[in-house]
């Protein structure tokens, strides 16, 4: 039986691994920012260059997005390159709403969020610090499982409340994504029948 249709839009070679690393060589991650207690953060950085290599790709691909959820393009914020290094500790992300008073509300003009892995994940004995991580899994509780960063593959989603994620602990190596967030022309309301089953069968 053929894989039902997916709230997640997974695209494999999105970005070269040859990209990838002349992508996280100009982004100039040295070291990592840390909290009052010494643990490593998320850092985060906009780079005008790498942001124009991936918009070009990303419009070669709006056709497949707009077929896939059915929505209208109107437009992508900047770009984010996200840094997590060795240590840093999971914080869970709703990409466009804020729970108040005991609900969930809209807040920001994001339809669609999108991740692009740097870096590959590996739990190889001749582990590669340069491009390699273990950990930093992209984890969406709510549907319980994730994605593995793979170098180069893009993972788009629904930004709204079904869609809580967070990156697992940074068990060794250090983690390169990027971020970035599209507007429809309308909003974009996820419905759970339009995707009906879960990951076992979204992927099969």
């Amino acid at each position: 039986m053929a894989a039902v249709k997916s709230p997640f839009l997974v695209v494999e070679n999105f970005l070269s691994p040859k990209i990838c690393e002349n992508i996280v060589d100009q982004l100039e991650f040295y070291s990592p920012d840390v909290d009052a207690d010494g643990d490593p953060i998320k850092m985060v950085k906009f780079k005008d260059g790498p942001e124009r290599q991936i918009f070009e790709r990303l419009q070669q691909q709006v056709p497949q997005i707009m077929a896939h959820y059915g929505l209208e393009y109107r437009g992508t914020e900047n770009v984010v390159f996200e840094y997590l290094a060795q240590g840093t500790q999971p914080i869970s992300l709703c990409e466009n709403s804020d729970y108040l008073r005991t609900k969930w509300v809209r807040t920001k003009d994001r339809d669609l969020t999108g991740v692009i892995f740097l870096s590959d994940y590996s739990e190889s004995p001749d582990f590669d610090s340069d491009y390699e991580v273990y950990g930093g899994k992209l984890e969406f509780p709510q549907h319980g499982f994730g994605f593995n960063p793979q170098r180069g593959t893009v993972v788009i989603y629904p930004s709204g409340p079904h869609f809580i994620n967070a990156n697992a602990e940074v068990i060794y190596g250090d983690l390169h994504q990027v971020r970035f967030h599209i507007a429809a022309a309308s909003p974009f309301l996820y419905q759970p029948a339009d995707f009906p089953g879960n990951f076992l069968k979204w992927f099969k």
